[in-house]
C-alpha cells in the first residue's frame, strides 16, 4: 500500500512490488499472478481492516442507539490517529478498475443494511455517514481547509450528532 499512496496508483506494479517488499518476482507472481489480482488484494486486506476495526467498536457501543454508523466514526478516527491505514487500495482499484471495487460495494450495501435496520430515522443515519464519507475524501486528497485538526473536530460533531439519534425501538414505540 506504501507505493500507492507515496506514488500513485500507476507506480503500482509486479516490479515495484518485488523492490519494496524485497520478495522475488516469482513469489510476487505466484500469490499475485496479474496487477488486478494485486488490487484485489489490497482490497480485501484493506476490508479485512476495516471489518475487524468496526466490529471491535460495534462491540464496545453495543447499547449505543446506532452501534454500526457509531463505530464507522471510530473507524475513521482510528485513521486519522493512523492507528488504522486503509484508504489508498480503495483509490488504486478504482484508478485502475472500476469493476474491482464490487466487492466494496457490497461491504457497504451490508453496512448500510446494519445502519438502516438500528437507525430510527435511516435519512438522518444516511446524512451522518455521507458526511463521514466527505470527510475521508478531505483527508485522503489533504483537502481540509484547516488541516486534520478540522477533520477530527468535525469527526467530534458527527459522533455527538450519533449518538442524539434516538433508539429504534424508542421510534417504534411513538
Amino acid at each position: 500500500m506504501r507505493i500507492t499512496s507515496c506514488e500513485g496508483a500507476r507506480h503500482l506494479t509486479i516490479d515495484a512490488v518485488t523492490v519494496r517488499t524485497g520478495l522475488s518476482k516469482g513469489g510476487v507472481l505466484y500469490h499475485f499472478p496479474s496487477k488486478s489480482a494485486l488490487l484485489e488484494g489490497l482490497i480485501a486486506r484493506a476490508i479485512h481492516q476495516i471489518r475487524t476495526r468496526l466490529e471491535f467498536h460495534i462491540a464496545d457501543a453495543s447499547d449505543s442507539s446506532s452501534p454500526t454508523l457509531g463505530a464507522m466514526i471510530r473507524v475513521f478516527g482510528d485513521a486519522l490517529e493512523g492507528t488504522v491505514s486503509f484508504p489508498v487500495a480503495l483509490l488504486a482499484a478504482s484508478a485502475e478498475n472500476p469493476a474491482l471495487l464490487g466487492p466494496i460495494r457490497t461491504e457497504y450495501d451490508m453496512l448500510w443494511q446494519a445502519v438502516k435496520s438500528e437507525a430510527s430515522d435511516p435519512d438522518e443515519a444516511f446524512v451522518i455517514w455521507s458526511a463521514l464519507e466527505g470527510l475521508y475524501h478531505f483527508d485522503v486528497f489533504g483537502l481540509a481547509p484547516e488541516g486534520r485538526s478540522q477533520l477530527g473536530a468535525c469527526l467530534k460533531r458527527l459522533a455527538a450528532m450519533a449518538s442524539q439519534l434516538p433508539h429504534k425501538e424508542e421510534q417504534d414505540v411513538v
